[in-house]
Parts: structure tokens; sequence; C-alpha cells
């Protein structure tokens, strides 16, 4: 059934809400969940991948009415990488929380955040996307404040006035949208619209795209980003890391995608320019950082950036190598703030410059660290390589040398940027404090998901053409999906 994933998070949050206060079957039911929800979403891409696009109707309602989902090759991939994202940062939770922490109501916050995401990416229709973000936003919250770290309300509160803006936007755009068309259902406004459009129609979807926008943290909506980010638990942002600002890209390929120009020629200006900044604003900001998450943060502008650009271009080939940045940095972003995690754990910090000796003591830590690294620079042949390489391509085809330019530039500083956390954090000699016994028990479970996610980074790389052709027939998916 195509809902299992959805239903997995659902009933592992609510267990876990009605365990009560016994740790062990918590985290039993969290882990557990999060193991049914993956297979259950990887079952979902096969049933894709075999028999085409699923739909299901709640309620038997005939269309354009009724609560339905959609899943296409896109939805089905996207499914199965948070799934697993999922299931990585439960993992990590267990060994990086204390036991008060978890017992505050932080698995079932996951769970539900979860959910959000999932139910986003199988929703139909726009106003069942709104609500599965609004879930996104209330579960986010509270995760960011559950820990209470010293100033995590300021940075949640900057994180939820954005979210809360780009919601009411997002409402604006549902009502314009409805008004014009008549329907919510995203197939229905793709064939009502595929030709000349109404004003109020175009309003609408450019509601829409600023909604999908300020979510993406895109240049000009990024500074929340930064600001809340590194203030937060670092397992917890590493999930948002991966999935929080790719909900809105998807947003903008889902909504945007179906019609050739992104709605409009204005709208590809708009959006290609918008990439270009947050590309150079984000690696700069990353550059000025000290502390490890600091930089991380801001390399999601900046990557963001490199998908926002192919999204922009409108091509099969740039639409095509947006998925597979896509595809590449939920997972390489992800990994890294896992390896911010364990350094944290380590009683040291995160500050690059009071940091140093983690390649004599830490050897295994300083491998995993140096392949999500050099993926996200783009270092052959990981799959960041691949994804850069088929976004320059898209760049050429179209003469775009201002963005070839800045695609080249942009890395060379994300290099810097890498080895600024390299020299600082693991070559440079330094004496080390002890690891306390509690972390050596519990250091394992890191281990855990820094090797899987790796592991994906180098599989992705070793198979990109073939990835490619798959995000070519997810374009096309997309592009189609108002003729059916």
């Amino acid at each position: 059934m195509i809902f299992t994933p959805v239903l997995a998070s659902f009933l592992t949050a609510l267990c876990c809400l009605f365990a009560g206060r016994s740790l062990r079957w918590v985290r039993g039911i969290s882990l557990t969940g999060a193991f049914i929800g993956f297979l259950c979403s990887v079952n979902v891409l096969f049933m894709v991948i075999q028999s085409g696009p699923l739909r299901l109707q709640f309620g038997n309602w005939e269309k354009p009415f009724g609560i339905f989902f959609h899943i296409d090759l896109l939805g089905a991939v996207l499914l199965m990488i948070s799934s697993l994202l999922g299931l990585c940062g439960v993992i990590a939770s267990l060994a990086t929380l204390s036991p008060k922490t978890e017992l505050r109501g932080y698995h079932p916050l996951y769970h539900f955040l979860i959910l959000g995401v999932l139910g986003a990416f199988s929703t139909g229709d726009l106003f069942n996307l709104y609500v599965w973000f609004e879930v996104l936003l209330v579960s986010s919250f509270f995760l960011l404040t559950v820990l209470k770290k010293k100033n995590s309300f300021g940075g949640a509160f900057k994180y939820a006035v954005l979210s809360i803006l780009s919601s009411f936007i997002f409402l604006i755009g549902i009502a314009l949208v409805y008004s014009a068309g008549g329907s919510l259902d995203l197939t229905q406004l793709h064939a009502l619209y595929a030709g000349e459009r109404s004003l109020t129609f175009q309003l609408g979807l450019a509601s829409l795209a600023l909604a999908f926008l300020i979510k993406a943290g895109v240049f000009p909506f990024y500074f929340w980003l930064p600001a809340s980010y590194p203030e937060g638990s670092t397992a917890v942002i590493a999930v948002f890391s991966g999935l929080l600002t790719k909900v809105g890209i998807y947003g903008l390929l889902r909504v945007l995608v179906p019609f050739g120009d992104l709605g409009s020629a204005e709208m590809q200006w708009a959006i290609y320019f918008m990439a270009l900044f947050s590309m150079v604003l984000g690696v700069l900001g990353a550059l000025s950082q000290d502390n490890i998450k600091g930089i991380l943060s801001f390399h999601i502008i900046s990557q963001v950036g490199y998908i926002a650009l192919g999204l922009s271009l409108g091509t099969e080939l740039g639409i095509a190598a947006a998925i597979f940045y896509l595809i590449h940095h939920m997972v390489v972003k992800t990994n890294l703030f896992f390896t911010a995690a364990y350094i944290e754990q380590r009683g040291q910090g995160l500050q690059v410059s009071r940091l140093g000796g983690l390649w004599q003591s830490e050897t295994l830590l300083g491998v995993l660290f140096l392949f999500s690294a050099l993926s996200l620079i783009g270092i052959p042949p990981l799959s960041g390589f691949w994804a850069k390489v088929f976004t320059v391509q898209a760049v050429l085809k179209r003469e775009d040398y201002l963005g070839l330019l800045l695609c080249l530039g942009v890395s060379l500083f994300t290099l810097m940027s890498m080895l600024k956390i390299w020299l600082g954090a693991f070559f440079k000699p330094s004496g080390l404090p002890a690891v306390s016994p509690d972390f050596n028990r519990r250091r394992k479970w890191l281990y855990v998901p820094l090797v899987i996610l790796n592991l994906w980074t180098v599989l992705v790389g070793l198979n990109a053409n073939a990835i490619l052709e798959y995000s070519k027939q997810m374009v096309v998916q997309v592009q189609d999906r108002g003729q059916k």
C-alpha cells in the first residue's frame, strides 16, 4: 500500500507518545518504527519502478475532490531517502541525547517531523501539501526548543517567524490558484493551465513559489537558517539539514516544473539570480565561520543554490541535474552534521580554533568525514562530483558562462572551507581531553549512520549515469503529470 510509510511514521509517533516514561520502550519503538518505515518506503519505490506512478483516492471521492496520494518516481525516491535519513537520525539520537531529553517528548516529535516530510512527498494536492508543511513547522519548532540549550529559543523563534510567514504566503497562493482554477489537484491545474493563464493564476503561482523559496532557504530568505541551525541539537539539525529545505525545493519541482517556463519567464530569471546569489553568499558565509555547525549551515544555502540553478534553466538536463543534486545533497549534508555530532560528544565543542588532534585519536572518524567533505566539494568519483558535472553540462548547454564561472568558483571556496575544518579539527596537533566512559559505550551507534551514508555517496557516484537517466524519467513524469 502506498500510504504505509506515512502510516508507519504516524503509528510510531503515537506509540512513542503513549509509551510513558519507559526509556527502553520509547527507544525500542522509535528505532523499530523507523526501520519499518524505511522498509515500507523501499517497497513503495519498487512498486513505482515496476508499475509506474501510484495514486490512492481516500473515501472514493472522484477527481478533483477529496484527499489523495500521488507517488511517482521522484516522490518514491525522496520517500526512501527521507526514511533512511529518519532511521539514521534515530540511531544518532541514541548516541547523543540524554535520557532526560529523550523522555521530554523528543521521539514523538521526531517521528511527527518525519511524518510531515513523508506526507509532503506523497500528497497530490496543494491544500494537503500545506497541511503537511504545517506538521513540519510545529514539530521542527518544538524539536529546536526541546533541549533548552543556551540561545536555542532565539534561533527557534527566528525559524518560526519565517516559517509562519511562508505558510501565510502559501495560503494566499492556494486561495488565488483555487479562485482561478476551481481545484487544488495539481494534475487538474496543470491540465487546465497548460496554455494561457489568467493574472490571478499567475499571482497564485508566484505566491506559491515565494513560499517554497523561503522554506528552501534561498537568497534573500536564508538568514533564518544560519541563525537557528547552529543553536539546536546537532543530531536533530543533521536531519533538518537533509530534509527541511529540500521540501521547499520539492514544492518548486512539483508546482512549477510542469509549466515549461516555471510559470513565466520572469519567474525563471528570478529563480536564476536568487540561485547565483545563494551559491556565492552561502559559501562566503561558511568561510567566515569558526563553528563547524555554522560552516555547514551556510553551506546548505550554497548547495541549495546549485539545485535552484539547475531548476531555473528549465531544460530536461538542468532539472534532472537539480534532482540528482538533491539526491546527493540530502545524504551528504546529513552525514557531515552527524560527524559534527560525534566531535561535539567528545566534549571539546565545535569551534575549529579550539579543536585539534582528531586524526590521531579518531582516525576512522577522519576517514568518514573526508569522504563526505570530498563529496561536498565535488571530487571524483563521489556523488558530489557528478552532481556538479551534470549541473555544469546543463549550464554550458544554455551557454550560461556566468553560471559556469560561479559553479567553479564556489566549488573552490567550498574546498577552502572544508580544509579549514580538516586542518583545524583533525590535522592540527592538540591535547585532547579524555573521552568519558559513557561516550565510549555509545560511540559505536554514531558510526552506523556515518558508514551507511558514506556508502550511499560512493554508490551514487559509481552509478551516476544510471541515476541521471532515472532523474530524467522523473522530469518526464513530473512534466507529463498535467496530461494524465
